[in-house]
């Protein structure tokens, strides 16, 4: 159901490097240009309204006249950060001979028009390898080298890079080969970390940088590789964690109830950074976006002004940035050449306008978020954007999930939502303490308890239940005869095609 997009990477010389199925182009490094006064400091945009765009180093090696374009493309369009990649394999393609041209250009440019910088510090030059000579993918053989480097790079751009991204996408060989290893990654994380600090002590430091995948060759769960991060000792070693919560077809808030999708996976980030001491540092999304090649340009609009409005009803979300400003060949059929808000002739698709709209109006909450403000504050706070179900409206809070009905908001123990989550059931009482009604056809009542768990019930045994027989202690057990049998605290209850509900005390 995810799909991880494959990027292209900056190459690491002026030769092509053909290994381990990956194909690495060049270009040449371009010189930087003079700066008689240094460019204004951009602080870091930190917030979920914040919306930037992420590059796929691309910008390193753009004409002069492209990269003033795309700079005033997106001061036009009200974007004030980038994402931008520096890359250890080309800075230092030989080992203590450091060429920051490609990156001190770019820098310069994007600070100069007080544009926010968040840098990737990412790609192994191949004398770091282990052997060396491997692919710049491939992860350092020397986290402590990798971290010496993370500290110049703070250092150097110390006012102009306000915060820094460790690696890109460990958690897939793509991007950290020759598998992903969490515990590894760690190790670069705790290399990076103290080494920006002592550069700049006001720099951001953002860990995980985790796609959205499942568990396949090459790739393993963002959630799963967070908790075997903070297993291997990361907590304390980045200041927010990062997510590209890509899918090209669902919705974000369409995904909460869908196991795997980007929101259930972010909800489980955020509980796993909870559990961890960490709840109160932000996640951000830097990287999504949605290819042309993949679907129409309205439906891509639609699904990334529709992730910009329900990631900020999160109150653990960081700032998003957007993959990627323009398409590398509009009118590709492979997907990774057409993930632009503008087409390669520079025009806008209607995803620019949609963006351009969001932020012109400071992203406004939508009707149904503004709505969900009336729900007592006692349930907790927010763990879901409001999601739709059937024909209405819910939320997960920290005690309950809140449903919309004509009648006003019910909530359900989050035992009992998750109980049904799968059926789309909606509830028609509330909880009672300890059991809540669901609108089945054949009648549906959850029973959630202490003693007894959580326990769905059909409509022929609940019609015959009464509070004296105590919450329900098992669920529905096949019988002979085609029956189903319950027990419940203080009896049972038999039902049986052509006799009905038979109760033994």
């Amino acid at each position: 159901m995810n799909r991880s997009r494959i990027r292209s990477i900056v190459a690491a010389s002026a030769v092509v490097i053909l290994a381990a199925g990956l194909v690495w182009g060049a270009a040449p490094l371009l010189s930087s240009p003079d700066t008689a006064t240094a460019p204004p400091t951009a602080n870091a945009q930190t917030t979920a309204t914040a919306v930037g765009i992420s590059d796929n180093g691309a910008l390193l090696w753009a004409s002069d006249a492209d990269l003033n374009t795309t700079l005033s493309m997106l001061s036009a369009a009200g974007i004030k950060s980038f994402r931008l990649s520096i890359p250890w394999s080309n800075v230092e393609y030989a080992q203590n001979q450091l060429d920051w041209s490609a990156v001190d250009r770019v820098v310069n440019a994007v600070s100069a028009r007080g544009i926010s910088i968040l840098g990737i510090i990412a790609y192994t030059p191949s004398w770091a390898t282990s052997p060396v000579g491997q692919p710049i993918n491939t992860r350092p053989a020397s986290p402590a080298l990798f971290g010496q480097f993370a500290g110049k790079a703070a250092a150097r751009y110390a006012g102009k890079v306000s915060a820094f991204e460790i690696w890109n996408e460990p958690n897939g060989a793509k991007f950290y080969g020759p598998a992903p290893d969490a515990a590894g990654y760690t190790q670069l994380l705790k290399a990076a970390y103290p080494a920006i600090k002592a550069a700049n002590s006001s720099a951001i430091v953002v860990g995980g940088v985790l796609g959205a995948v499942e568990d396949a060759a090459g790739m393993q769960n963002p959630v799963t590789f967070a908790n075997q991060m903070y297993a291997a000792g990361a907590a304390g070693y980045f200041d927010a964690l990062s997510y590209h919560p890509y899918q090209y077809s669902l919705k974000f808030a369409e995904g909460v109830y869908v196991d795997h999708s980007p929101a259930r996976q972010m909800m489980d980030l955020h509980a796993a950074m909870a559990a961890n001491g960490d709840g109160a540092k932000k996640i951000w999304a830097t990287e999504y976006g949605v290819p042309t090649a993949y679907v129409s340009e309205d439906v891509q609009s639609d699904m990334i002004t529709h992730l910009i409005t329900k990631w900020q009803e999160l109150p653990y979300a960081g700032p998003i940035y957007l993959y990627q400003l323009r398409d590398q060949q509009t009118g590709s059929s492979d997907p990774e050449m057409t993930f632009g808000l503008l087409r390669t002739d520079w025009s806008g698709k209607p995803a620019l306008w949609g963006v351009m709209s969001l932020l012109s109006n400071n992203i406004p909450k939508s009707p149904e978020y503004n709505r969900f403000q009336a729900v007592p504050s006692s349930l907790g706070a927010a763990l879901s954007p409001v999601f739709p179900i059937r024909n209405t409206w819910a939320q997960i809070r920290d005690y309950a999930v809140v449903y919309e009905m004509p009648a006003g908001f019910i909530a359900a123990p989050r035992a009992v939502a998750e109980a049904v989550r799968f059926t789309n059931f909606l509830p028609t009482t509330g909880f009672d303490g300890t059991w809540q009604d669901f609108d089945s056809p054949y009648g549906l009542r959850v029973f959630s308890t202490s003693i007894g768990g959580t326990r769905l019930i059909g409509g022929g045994i609940v019609a015959a239940w009464d509070p004296t027989l105590g919450p329900a202690t098992s669920d529905e057990t096949p019988i002979a005869g085609g029956g189903v049998r319950v027990t419940f605290q203080y009896g049972s209850i038999t039902w049986t095609p052509g006799v009905g509900a038979a109760v033994t005390r």
